[in-house]
């Protein structure tokens, strides 16, 4: 092979067993792939990285210095959905691609969301703890709703919203959902009612939270809007920690403001051991989780490989986060 045009770094490999397909597709279009372990410090991260052409990152937190240092750098891609660890507005400032792959990973968050809303309803977790010990009872405490007629908020009505209320309409529920930067046509393609954030706290039997973590959103679940959930109300939380607010969310659990909360992701990861949300029975946990299938986990190096070797050759990748660096950076369409 020819001497190597392109560096592309591969920065903590998270659940990805074998980085083989990202690096078959990189060296087709004469690109070098290295691994490096996690990273979070930024000098760490600017002195390993430097020269590098594209990063391909699962959590790293890519800051205006660390991308400032990468005087080479065309394109950023996230392994996941959620990009609030890259500094976007930097990336564009600096002609910087920002990509994810957030179709990989839709269906598997929706079908966990879905998993802990059931939990939650049909106390899967407290019942199986009772039986553990001895307690054989042949009925729930309540609340125990039927689903069917009940109804389900979803904050964000993106692809795992979409997807999510694709398989909650089929259990009956009545659906609401509520996003400012989505257009009534999907709303109504979904069959999902369109009310403001104050409604569907008001209204919500369960609520799922699928926005991401920008500095309008972190934490849009505090008091305020735990006092005005039901009192038999679930939250259900696979997007960002810190949309909850904990400390609110402790005390709505503690003075009965709602059932209880299901959370696959919280505000520090993972989270300190004294935790006392760690310690309540109405409390669900699962550990940033939701993403995975072994069938969603094969495919993603290929799709990372495919994905920065597009732009390293002039390309438009599939999901540009941040198509106003094309004023920067042009990428043409095949």
């Amino acid at each position: 092979m020819p001497d190597q045009k392109y560096t592309v770094y591969f920065i903590g490999t998270h659940a990805v067993r074998d980085p083989k397909d990202a690096r078959d597709e990189l060296a087709a279009v004469n690109a070098r792939m290295e691994m490096l372990p996690f990273l979070t410090a930024e000098d760490e991260l600017i002195e390993s990285t430097r020269g590098a052409d594209g990063l391909i990152v699962v959590s790293a937190p890519i800051t205006r210095p660390v991308l400032e240092a990468l005087e080479n750098c065309r394109v950023v891609l996230r392994t996941g959905v959620g990009v609030d660890n890259i500094e976007i507005e930097a990336a564009t400032d600096l002609g910087i691609a920002v990509v994810n792959v957030p179709d990989l990973w839709s269906r598997e968050v929706a079908n966990h969301a879905l998993a802990l809303l059931l939990a939650c309803n049909r106390q899967v977790l407290t019942k199986d703890s009772a039986i553990r010990s001895g307690d054989w009872a042949t009925a729930f405490p309540t609340p125990v709703g039927s689903l069917h007629g009940e109804t389900l908020g979803i904050v964000g009505l993106g692809r795992i919203g979409r997807a999510l209320a694709k398989r909650a309409a089929a259990l009956e529920f009545d659906l609401l959902a509520c996003d400012p930067y989505i257009p009534d046509s999907v709303f109504q393609e979904y069959g999902v009612a369109r009310v403001s954030f104050e409604e569907i706290l008001d209204r919500s039997d369960y609520l799922s939270v699928h926005c991401p973590h920008t500095d309008e959103t972190r934490h849009m679940f505090g008091e305020e809007a735990f006092r005005r959930m039901k009192s038999t109300a679930y939250l259900v939380n696979t997007a960002r920690g810190p949309v909850v607010d904990e400390i609110a969310l402790l005390k709505a659990l503690q003075e009965d403001w709602i059932a209880g909360a299901a959370l696959d992701v919280m505000e520090t990861e993972p989270p300190d051991r004294e935790n006392p949300l760690l310690r309540r029975d109405n409390v669900i946990l699962t550990s940033h989780v939701a993403y995975y299938s072994d069938a969603a986990v094969a495919s993603l190096p290929l799709r990372c490989g495919q994905e920065v070797a597009r732009v390293l050759t002039g390309r438009m990748p599939r999901n540009l986060v941040n198509p106003e660096v094309l004023e920067k950076l042009p990428l043409r369409s095949d």
